[in-house]
């Protein structure tokens, strides 16, 4: 059914959505950075809930629940991937210290 929706996730940090995660070593340390812009039209976009949930209890926030079809997810991620490879001006770093 093309135009069934299911539910999908997004992950807010106040009026911030998450974006992306990256992880590296600086001596003998992870630093983990996760990135937060305005734009929820390229944010990330989960499609499972205990996924979106152990990623918000590593860097805050909390979910928003949304409805979407098959095509409303693929569109989102082809959003987010090109918003992905151009990093706009508007993104936001948090970083974790592990």
């Amino acid at each position: 059914m093309p135009n069934k929706e299911y539910p999908s996730y997004f992950i807010k940090l106040g009026k911030l959505y998450y974006v992306n995660e990256s992880y590296r070593n600086v001596k003998r340390k992870e630093i983990s950075s996760y990135e937060f812009t305005h734009d929820e039209l390229v944010a990330f976009l989960f499609d499972t809930q205990s996924i979106a949930k152990q990623t918000t209890d590593e860097c805050g926030g909390y979910i928003v629940v949304r409805e979407a079809t098959f095509e409303d997810y693929i569109s989102q991620g082809e959003r987010w991937s090109k918003y992905i490879d151009y990093k706009e001006k508007n993104t936001y770093k948090i970083y974790s210290l592990k």
